[in-house]
């Protein structure tokens, strides 16, 4: 679905390291970055974030290591994620990451328009979502 869009505030930059985190709990950290119908997050993961519960959730989300070393858990399967690996995640199917070596790992996750999250992209201005 298209939504509306000022024009006039195309395009907008916005740099990730500025922006507020949606989340930033003990070991991890998020900011999330929105366009038309899409939304990423870019996410910090260090290693003594604490193991958290596999979720899902009815989208898929497509993850992308950008720095570090990540194991991933998808359904009853792990995998170990190292810089520049990708993997999608079904709706549906649960799933959590965590750091595997001493190192901070960084991952950007790509998902569809989510309802749940549009308050963390207050800070932009050129789109509207109502």
């Amino acid at each position: 679905m298209v939504r509306d869009y000022d024009p006039s505030a195309i395009p907008a930059v916005h740099n990730l390291e500025t922006v507020p985190p949606v989340r930033d709990e003990p070991g991890f950290s998020q900011v999330v970055y929105r366009g038309l119908d899409q939304m990423i997050a870019f996410t910090t993961i260090e290693p003594d974030k604490p193991d958290s519960e596999p979720h899902s959730h009815p989208w898929e989300q497509t993850n992308v290591v950008v720095e570090g070393e990540l194991d991933f858990v998808v359904g009853d399967e792990t995998v170990s994620l190292e810089q520049y690996d990708a993997v999608t995640i079904p709706p549906g199917i649960e799933h959590t990451s965590r750091a595997t070596a001493d190192d901070t790992a960084k991952m950007m996750v790509i998902w569809p328009l989510r309802e749940d999250r549009v308050d963390a992209t207050d800070y932009q201005q050129e789109f509207d979502l109502k």
